[in-house]
């Protein structure tokens, strides 16, 4: 079973019925869920998840106003735990995330940096990417004032415009760089493993332009191969290029004339996405010129007047 049933499930049979009783005064500014980092906040968990920071857990966010009331909810949110142990109880790591009781704006600047999200464009190029996936996973169980969904709302309109053109137009960069132009000439020089770091830079931009494309946030690099065959514009089929792509048996004549022709098919793939999603009117093969053409189309003088390859 994975571990936001889990956790959904005892806050619903476990923790509701009690706040009902023990705060109602408090229970209608409350929300609660399961956001952020780890595994099972993605769905991603399984059985190798359950070493560390999986099982039954959850959040509960106060808004500011209510921040005195903290340590008094989290002593009885522990007292629950104890009178209703979870059938799994979570099994937590030096490094995993602290949950508990925190306000809404805590939980956003302990992600984001500040309590609303970014806001202004400078202030959305700073944030990264992953700690805006892990703002707006998981599940929200419970949020009748609607706070805390109010700010997940907005993050899930993805960037601004002009950021996400910034984005993607360094990714576009980046793929010609490594893939299309340094493969190749890397290869022909036999240093093989600059040759793998190319194909793993290429794999990586590639991912991320696919992310940009369909306006989700991309989750960190553990989860972001499987995370990409789940996007409805070109998910599957970028997956398994990309799987294939990382098979490569050796480095023979052969095989890198055919890993050549796998980035080429790649980027063709992703060119056509490009004209059709974004705009794009150059038919260049080499991705410098998508890169070029999706930054002079920014808006923002100071996002245009940055390099191209700077995200």
């Amino acid at each position: 079973m994975k571990g936001m049933d889990l956790s959904r499930a005892y806050f619903q049979d476990a923790v509701l019925p009690r706040l009902e009783r023990d705060h109602p005064e408090l229970l209608p500014r409350l929300a609660a869920g399961l956001v952020g980092n780890g595994s099972d906040c993605f769905g991603y968990d399984d059985e190798i998840s359950r070493d560390h920071d999986w099982g039954v857990e959850y959040f509960l966010w106060l808004p500011e106003e209510l921040s005195g009331e903290r340590e008094t909810l989290e002593a009885w949110r522990q007292q629950v735990f104890r009178d209703s142990p979870p059938w799994a109880g979570r099994v937590r790591s030096a490094y995993g995330a602290r949950i508990g009781v925190q306000t809404v704006g805590e939980f956003y600047r302990s992600l984001l940096g500040r309590p609303e999200g970014p806001e202004t464009l400078v202030q959305w190029l700073q944030v990264p990417e992953e700690n805006l996936a892990m703002a707006v996973n998981g599940e929200v169980f419970l949020d009748r004032e609607g706070s805390f969904t109010a700010v997940r709302k907005r993050l899930l309109q993805h960037y601004p415009d002009d950021v996400r053109k910034k984005k993607l137009a360094a990714k576009c960069m980046a793929i010609a760089q490594t893939g299309q132009y340094n493969f190749l000439r890397m290869a022909k020089r036999e240093d093989w493993v600059t040759v793998r770091t190319v194909l793993t830079r290429f794999s990586d931009s590639v991912m991320g332009a696919a992310f940009l494309l369909n306006r989700r946030y991309r989750p960190y690099y553990k989860w972001s191969w499987r995370a990409l065959g789940e996007l409805p514009i070109l998910g599957p089929e970028l997956s398994e290029a990309l799987l294939e792509l990382s098979l490569s048996p050796d480095f023979s004549a052969g095989e890198l004339q055919r890993q050549s022709q796998r980035i080429e098919a790649i980027c063709a793939r992703l060119l056509e996405a490009l004209c059709l999603w974004e705009g794009i009117r150059t038919r260049e093969a080499f991705f410098t010129a998508a890169g070029e053409e999706l930054q002079a189309s920014i808006g923002d003088e100071l996002l245009r007047s940055l390099p191209a390859t700077y995200e």
